[in-house]
């Protein structure tokens, strides 16, 4: 699936639930940029944006072998090392300095950008511009992707937000062949799995963004079932929505599909995925148990790069509807955010 990489940006940003940073660090992309451009023009926009405001600094613990008392004075150290007949001594002091994790995480992606072979020219230059202006930052050259769960952003740092999930997509994206070294970059789009997870977190991220009518979230149902044995019920599945819009009035499940094709080929004839239907129906089913004073409706929704889906289904002697529909990604972002609109009013 192809999806064209401006259009990808919005989908990382309303995915990280980073849209104000996003706005902050405004991109465009050109027609042939690839995604590894697209998060490249996204850090020397980002880089830029921070080196402008002035970049984050927090005092860093520091130990030098001085002719004048500074911080603390280490006396064992300096004992050991006979430093004191020489009127110097080991001191330990906090210095206020860019040599942070922030910084270092940022430096290291700009690092793995200038390493990849198959980056656009211009954008290595200026790439290679901001990497000088971190001189006085020391190089993480292959972080463990854990120190990012580890970074903890306050009031004056907040602004890196954005730029931490687009460096830790990076360090995740980058790999290191037995080749002397090189580094490749892997095709983020090819990746079904990571994009199924990607367009999940989207559209729950712009509901809760672009509409006030419903509450939305992620909920776990209870299966109405009754185990005969503990062990026949710690071996039920977890039964998780993708995205759950409820109101006063209504609730509405959508299941997000990430597919190349919305439909299936049985015997020269498309079909809707039996599967994905019948996990929508149990979601129906088992919602409205919960809740039978509130209408409950199942949408499955599929992203697409042409062709449009909008069936409706309605159950027998309910009032629930199933639906199948696809928002095509392959055109203005506008187009997309009203089509995804109109869903709801569907």
């Amino acid at each position: 699936m192809s999806i064209p990489v401006q259009n990808l940006y919005h989908l990382l940003t309303y995915a990280w639930d980073q849209l104000d940073e996003a706005d902050e660090v405004a991109v465009t992309a050109e027609p042939a940029d690839s995604m590894l451009d697209l998060l490249a023009r996204v850090l020397v926009q980002g880089t830029t944006h921070v080196l402008k405001r002035g970049l984050a600094r927090d005092y860093v613990p520091e130990m030098e072998l001085t002719g004048r008392l500074r911080g603390k004075l280490l006396l064992s150290e300096s004992i050991r090392q006979q430093t004191l007949l020489t009127a110097r001594g080991w001191c330990a002091f906090d210095e206020l300095s860019h040599d942070v994790p922030v910084n270092r995480l940022l430096k290291s992606a700009l690092y793995h950008l200038l390493t990849a072979q198959e980056l656009d020219k211009s954008l290595r230059r200026e790439i290679r511009g901001l990497y000088v202006r971190l001189a006085d930052v020391d190089l993480i050259a292959v972080p463990d992707i854990r120190v990012y769960d580890q970074v903890v952003l306050h009031r004056h740092t907040a602004h890196y937000r954005l730029l931490l999930s687009v460096c830790q997509l990076v360090h995740e994206e980058v790999l290191l062949t037995q080749e002397a070294g090189e580094r490749l970059f892997r095709n983020f789009t090819g990746n079904d799995k990571r994009m199924a997870a990607l367009f999940e977190r989207f559209v729950r991220n712009f509901y809760r963004r672009r509409q006030k009518t419903y509450k939305v979230g992620s909920e776990t149902l209870k299966w109405a079932v009754k185990p005969a044995t503990d062990e026949a019920k710690a071996l039920l599945p977890i039964m998780q929505t993708d995205v759950s819009l409820t109101s006063p009035t209504r609730k509405l499940i959508l299941d997000c599909k990430y597919y190349r094709k919305a439909l299936k080929q049985n015997y020269k004839q498309e079909k809707i995925i039996s599967a994905h239907l019948y996990q929508l129906f149990a979601y129906v089913q088992h919602a409205q148990r919960q809740e039978p004073t509130r209408p409950v409706d199942g949408l499955l929704l599929y992203p697409v790069v042409d062709g449009k889906l909008r069936h409706s289904y309605q159950l027998l002697d309910t009032a629930h509807r199933l639906r199948v529909a696809t928002v095509n990604l392959d055109q203005s972002w506008q187009a997309v955010e009203a089509e995804l609109q109109g869903l709801l009013e569907w």
